[in-house]
C-alpha cells in the first residue's frame, strides 16, 4: 500500500540549517488537536541537533523544542536481517532511542511515570519496531512498575468508542507522537537522563533493570512529595534537591526538579503541585502584598 506523503520545511533551532522532509500525511490528518509532533533525528537535517518539530494541518511546522541531551550511542546500525535473526529479545535501549527517538522515548518513560497507556501504532515494518519497543517495555514491569504498552491500529485509533482518550499515541516507524496528553511545556529532562545513563550500559538486561529501578525510585520518592504537600503550607524548588539527598539519600539534579512537579500535577493534585513555587516568586508575591 502506498502512504501519501506531504513535504515540510524544517529549521534546526539550534544552527539554522534548513532541510524539506516527507512525512506521511495520514499522521497529520489524524493527529490530536491538529498538531504532530515529529522527532528529527541528528542527521536528517543537520549533522550535530536533533530535536522536536510541531506540525500544523496544514503541513507548516508551529514550533521547535531542542533535545534535553544530545545522544551519542554510536552503535552500528544492523542490517534488516541482524535484526530479524536477532529476534524482539535481542532490542536494546540505545536501539529504541535510534528507532524511535531520543525524545520520544522520554515522553514514554513519563507516560510510565503518570500510569497513562501508551500505544503504538501498528504499520508495515519489516524490522518489527512496535513489537520490539513493545517487549522491551514489559520486560521493564514488576510489581512496583505497571506499564500499558500496546499495539493498535488505524481502525482502533478512530474508534471513538475507545476508552483511551488520555493514552499517549507514538507512531515508531515515523518517529512520531500523534496524540499526547501533556502540553507542549512538558519538561522530560529528567527522563533523557534517564536513558543517557541506561545507553552507557553494556547490555540489555543491566540497561532493563536500571531503568526499572530510577522509575520505581522516583515513584516512591514523588509519593513521599505528596504526602508532605498534604500537611506543608508551601514547598520551595529550591530546597527539593537537598531535601531528596537527605530524606532519600537520592541526587537529584536541580534542572530536574519539574519532573516531581508535573508528575503531582497531572497524576495526583493540581492544587498540591502548585505549592511547589520558587523562592523568587514567592518574594515577589510577598512584597505585592
Amino acid at each position: 500500500m502506498t502512504v501519501e506523503v506531504k513535504p515540510i520545511k524544517v529549521i534546526c533551532p539550534s544552527c539554522k540549517c534548513e532541510k524539506n522532509i516527507d512525512i506521511p500525511a495520514f499522521l497529520v490528518n489524524d493527529a490530536k488537536d491538529g498538531m504532530l509532533k515529529v522527532q528529527i533525528p541528528q542527521g536528517a537535517c543537520c549533522p550535530e541537533h536533533s530535536f522536536m518539530a510541531f506540525v500544523d494541518k496544514k503541513f507548516v511546522v508551529r514550533g521547535y523544542q531542542n533535545a534535553d541531551i544530545e545522544f551519542k550511542i554510536g552503535e552500528r546500525e544492523k542490517s534488516a536481517k541482524e535484526k530479524k535473526e536477532e529476534g524482539l529479545k535481542g532490542f536494546t535501549v540505545p536501539e529504541m532511542i535510534n528507532t524511535i527517538g531520543p525524545d520520544i522515548c522520554a515522553v514514554i518513560l513519563r507516560g510510565i511515570l503518570v500510569g497513562i497507556p501508551v500505544l503504538f501504532l501498528d504499520t508495515f515494518d519489516l524490522y518489527e519496531r512496535v513489537d520490539k519497543t513493545i517487549m522491551l517495555l514489559h520486560d521493564m514491569e514488576s510489581d512496583d512498575l505497571v506499564i500499558t504498552a500496546e499495539k493498535m491500529s488505524r481502525e482502533e485509533m478512530k474508534d471513538k468508542k475507545m476508552k483511551r482518550h488520555n493514552a499517549l499515541i507514538v507512531v515508531p516507524l515515523y518517529k512520531a507522537i500523534m496524540r499526547s496528553p501533556f502540553g507542549d511545556g512538558i519538561n522530560t529532562r529528567f527522563e533523557s537522563d534517564l536513558l543517557s545513563e541506561a545507553s552507557q550500559l553494556p547490555d540489555r538486561t543491566s540497561q532493563i533493570v536500571f531503568l526499572r529501578k530510577e522509575l520505581i525510585k522516583i515513584s516512591k520518592i514523588i509519593d513521599e512529595f505528596v504526602k508532605l504537600l498534604k500537611t506543608t503550607e508551601k514547598l520551595y524548588e529550591e530546597d527539593i534537591p537537598a531535601y531528596t539527598r537527605e530524606k532519600f539519600n537520592y541526587k537529584l539534579d536541580a534542572k530536574n526538579i519539574d519532573v516531581i512537579k508535573q508528575i503531582i500535577e497531572y497524576k495526583h493534585d493540581k492544587k498540591l503541585a502548585s505549592k511547589i513555587i520558587s523562592k523568587s516568586l514567592d518574594k515577589i508575591r510577598t512584597d505585592l502584598w
